[in-house]
Parts: C-alpha cells; sequence; structure tokens
C-alpha cells in the first residue's frame, strides 16, 4: 500500500478578514486510489474529509464540484493558491493552501497511481468482504 501525505497550513477565509490559521495532512493511499482525504487538526480531535482525487486536480486549473465540495483556483497576496469550500447541512468552510504544495502533493500521488490504472489497485474481493460485514 503506497501512502502520500503532506503536512499542509491551511488558511480558514472568514467574512470579516481575519486570518484563522490551522494545520491539516493531504493523504492519499493507493488501497483507496480515487480518493485524497484531508485530515484537520483541531485541538484533541480530527476532522476527515474525502473527495476525488479527480475534483482536486481539476481545481488547480478551473472551479469544480458541486454539493459537499467546491474547488476552485485563486490567488491571495500574491500567491497561487486553492480554495476548498466543504459544505455539511447548512454550514460551510471555505479553506485555502497554497497550490504549489497541493500540485506537489498530487504530482506523488500520480507517480504512485497514474490516473487511468486507479482500478488496477482495487482489491474486489476486500471490497465485496466489507460491504458484507457493513449490511450484516
Amino acid at each position: 500500500m503506497v501512502i502520500s501525505s503532506e503536512p499542509v497550513s491551511w488558511r480558514l477565509v472568514v467574512p470579516d478578514d481575519r486570518v484563522v490559521l490551522f494545520s491539516g495532512d493531504l493523504c492519499y493511499r493507493s488501497t483507496d486510489p480515487y480518493a485524497v482525504r484531508i485530515t484537520f487538526r483541531v485541538d484533541d480531535d480530527t476532522l476527515d474529509w474525502v473527495f476525488a482525487r479527480t475534483l482536486l486536480i481539476g481545481g488547480l486549473l478551473e472551479p469544480v464540484g458541486a454539493g459537499d465540495v467546491e474547488i476552485s483556483p485563486s490567488r491571495h497576496n500574491g500567491v497561487d493558491t486553492v480554495q476548498i469550500t466543504l459544505k455539511a447541512h447548512h454550514v460551510y468552510a471555505v479553506l485555502e493552501a497554497p497550490a504549489r504544495m497541493i500540485a506537489a502533493f498530487l504530482k506523488r500521488t500520480c507517480r504512485a497511481v497514474p490516473l487511468g490504472t486507479e482500478h488496477r489497485h482495487l482489491d474486489l474481493d476486500q471490497l465485496a468482504c466489507r460491504l458484507v460485514q457493513d449490511l450484516g
């Protein structure tokens, strides 16, 4: 199982121009080849958001996504960034991170599992077992 993890400093975009910085890790596992995970650490707790790797790749170049996750290129203080809007129920958060860090992370994931080869990394027997266990 290939794992790529990148600590990232995130900026929470708030309406009154305050800057709220916090850390979170971008993570990719070859055993879940279509997904990217962001794990945020808040005090002694963690919060995970999982979404499609191709969504994050697309968001480097143009606005993409609908529903719970929307991603778009942006610029903050002269630095290219990526904005990720996370929505849950009637609450949402807009996060921003340097585009170069996200692009470097995505390049590593594509070296580990090239786009279009994700299906070769799925263990369908294990997936079927997990689905049956979840139903039982």
